[in-house]
């Protein structure tokens, strides 16, 4: 698990930050696992095993490498997508050789422990005690503040001292790669800005914080901020003043000024200009403050050493909902929504709650990247999801189409004169490079801004909200169609299709209860499948509640991996009493209870934070665990049933992973997924007894 989280942050940071290719490199690693689980384990396993250690730890700092250079290798332009090939090759490459050997690795361990008179289901329980080991490990290393080249390192080392400790033949081999991997250790700060610079020539700095990846470049006086890879801010731009002029201008001098991310990428200096009374900026990263403050060019240090500035690090969500003192103005200068980290910042929920911060006349501000002359299908889609939720809280929207669009939302009817809007531009003394009266008379009386009205207002695009992320999953359909290429349009398929797939996963379980041998692998995949769908479910609710993925995302597993322990020991002790009926449905009832209750939570607006959460993993957990260990009873007279039996629960939450992710939550939103996987979770019940 270790390797696992490690190797999956360095394939986000490969993808710049795109979620999509980590629900694909999740499937792959679970795959490559499966695969391995059904590799033999030969004569003499532990021996084997022993190998299988070495090899991990040969593997993991390859992988690592690769997946930091793939686009060099791959002949990719620098700040593009590769094509779709090259994408799914470097998931396939970084992830699935690691994923196929440590698959192996514990049908060789289950297989020595059945020799010494083990249990399989005992042996799943000691992989999930040493899940959850190497997940908290990795939740600390980000409060340690250590760098992930650091923590991969350190997976290979645990490999390697493992197969050192117990290969008599191969020591000498394991004793040089346990040599090889504490020099790299050693030098691990300097290897990692060296591995970094690959892609960012001109590295002034480079950190993984708990929200991502960070890199700032610095060329010939130009201050570039890169996260996971993908370009944020640069100093040079005009971004800030086309969003914050438009803006400011709505409300008068002396405004009290609200700024949810992004405050520190030239926004804070440009409202400076219209001289507000107050001006606090919310920054989610603490990291990314500290790194970027002392490099900012002189201005805008200047302007952030203002008395009517204040810096606050929070969670944008949390600071809105917490207070109470109105404001004129809010701008929200996050970045493309092309996250569950950023999407959260765009949903109808925010904006109610902005709408309530927001004194008589107020403005919300924002911004999305578009095109100006054409709005494809999906581009249209994602920006109308946008102006629907900004619709549900606010009477009047206006939006100022272009390369980048620009919308402004009020309870009262905004300003659309330039003539006004100029004459407020010209007697606040507003010199920009991008806003000047010209300019706002184009922007305000160009065709477009009718046009725009006119299609955004005619998508039929549901509001982007907590529950049903469409904001979000749009933004990844327009990434999966630069990567299909041509003028190919990747599409949702609709709700009635999607409640079919569900039906007929529930259906195929069901029907699994006549074939008894196939009948305990079907039980363990339907299971896993719900149990990681239900895991999916949760960890986006926790995301969208409290913002904090990156960081928690290790505890929420954790959680997970000792509810398999927990439930593998329970599992263990009781394979000597005799079998009931309740032993089969309980764990079972338990998911579709889960489930059920999590659907309806998520109705009633309860709050998702992470003890909840948390709770709620390891119950489905420990759900997964009996089940796994009923199964092996089932099948207690087969031969070596380690690899096979592994192998169906990884295949399920391959498939639960997938599909809760990238097509149940999208179509059916968080509570009609989770009343989804309650009803596969039942009908898997059928096969218990």
């Amino acid at each position: 698990m270790l390797g696992q989280v490690a190797l999956l942050r360095e394939l986000a940071v490969a993808s710049f930050g795109i979620e999509l290719v980590f629900l694909a490199g999740t499937a792959a690693w679970l795959l490559a696992g499966a695969a391995g689980a059904l590799a033999p384990p030969g004569h003499d396993p532990l021996g084997r095993s022993r190998v299988l250690f070495l090899a991990a730890a040969a593997v993991l700092p390859a992988e690592a490498a690769f997946l930091r250079g793939a686009r060099l290798i791959f002949g990719g332009v620098p700040g593009a997508y590769l094509p779709l090939w090259q994408e799914l090759a470097t998931v396939a490459l970084g992830l699935m050789p690691a994923g196929a050997v440590l698959g192996w690795l514990f049908r060789c361990g289950a297989r020595a422990m059945a020799s010494q008179a083990g249990s399989l289901v005992a042996a799943y329980g000691w992989e999930s005690l040493g899940g959850a080991a190497g997940c908290a490990t990795a939740t600390a290393s980000l409060a340690a503040g250590t760098s992930n080249l650091t923590l991969v390192l350190v997976a290979a080392l645990s490999a390697a001292l493992a197969g050192a400790v117990a290969s008599r033949p191969g020591r000498p081999v394991a004793l040089a790669l346990v040599a090889a991997l504490l020099m790299a250790l050693a030098v691990a700060p300097a290897l990692d800005l060296h591995m970094t610079g690959w892609t960012h020539p001109s590295l002034a700095l480079s950190e993984d914080t708990p929200y991502g990846r960070i890199v700032l470049t610095e060329a010939q006086g130009q201050l570039t901020v890169f996260e996971n890879d993908a370009l944020t801010w640069e100093s040079e731009g005009t971004e800030a003043e086309a969003l914050v002029h438009p803006a400011a201008l709505e409300v008068g001098p002396g405004a009290r000024v609200l700024v949810l991310e992004g405050g520190l990428h030239g926004i804070a200096e440009e409202l400076l200009k219209h001289r507000p009374a107050r001006l606090d900026l919310v920054e989610l990263n603490e990291a990314m403050a500290r790194a970027l403050l002392p490099r900012l060019p002189q201005s805008g240090r200047a302007a952030l050493a203002d008395p009517v500035v204040h810096l606050v690090v929070a969670d944008p969500r949390t600071f809105v909902a917490a207070g109470s003192d109105p404001y004129d103005l809010i701008v929200i200068g996050a970045g493309e929504p092309s996250s569950g980290q950023v999407n959260r910042l765009y949903t109808a929920e925010l904006f109610r709650r902005c709408a309530a911060r927001l004194a008589a006349g107020g403005v919300l501000a924002l911004r999305l990247p578009s095109l100006e002359n054409l709005w494809t299908p999906g581009l249209l889609l994602r920006n109308a999801a946008v102006h629907a939720a900004l619709r549900k809280a606010f009477r009047d929207v206006l939006v100022l189409p272009g390369s980048t669009d620009v919308l402004l939302a009020s309870q009262e009817t905004l300003e659309r004169d330039p003539a006004e809007l100029s004459m407020r531009l010209r007697s606040r003394g507003i010199a920009s490079r991008e806003i000047t009266p010209e300019s706002l008379r184009y922007l305000l009386t160009n065709d477009r801004v009718a046009t725009a009205a006119r299609l955004l207002a005619g998508a039929g695009a549901a509001p982007n909200s907590d529950d049903r992320p469409v904001c979000y999953q749009q933004t990844a359909l327009i990434w999966l169609a630069k990567l299909l290429g041509g003028a190919r349009e990747a599409h949702l398929p609709a709700r009635g299709t999607v409640l079919g797939v569900l039906l007929a996963i529930a259906a195929l379980t069901a029907a699994a209860r006549g074939w008894p041998r196939v009948r305990p692998w079907a039980l363990v995949a339907a299971a896993s499948f719900a149990a990681v769908a239900l895991e999916a479910a949760v960890i986006l609710r926790y995301q969208t509640w409290s913002g904090a993925l990156f960081r928690d995302l290790g505890v929420l597993l954790t959680s997970f991996m000792l509810g398999l322990a927990a439930g593998a020991r329970f599992a263990a002790r009781s394979a000597s009493m005799p079998p009931r009926r309740a032993s089969g449905l309980g764990p079972l009832l338990a998911l579709t209870l889960l489930s059920t209750g999590f659907a309806f939570a998520g109705r009633a607006g309860v709050g998702w934070g992470l003890a909840v959460g948390s709770a709620t993993l390891a119950a489905a957990g420990a759900a997964l665990a009996v089940v796994f260990g009923r199964a092996s009873r089932m099948m207690s007279g087969t031969r070596d049933l380690a690899g096979p039996l592994y192998g169906a629960d990884l295949v399920g939450g391959c498939l639960g992973s997938l599909l809760a992710g990238g097509l149940l939550v999208p179509v059916l939103g968080l509570d009609g997924t989770a009343l989804g996987i309650a009803g596969v979770a039942a009908a898997t019940a059928m096969l218990a007894v």
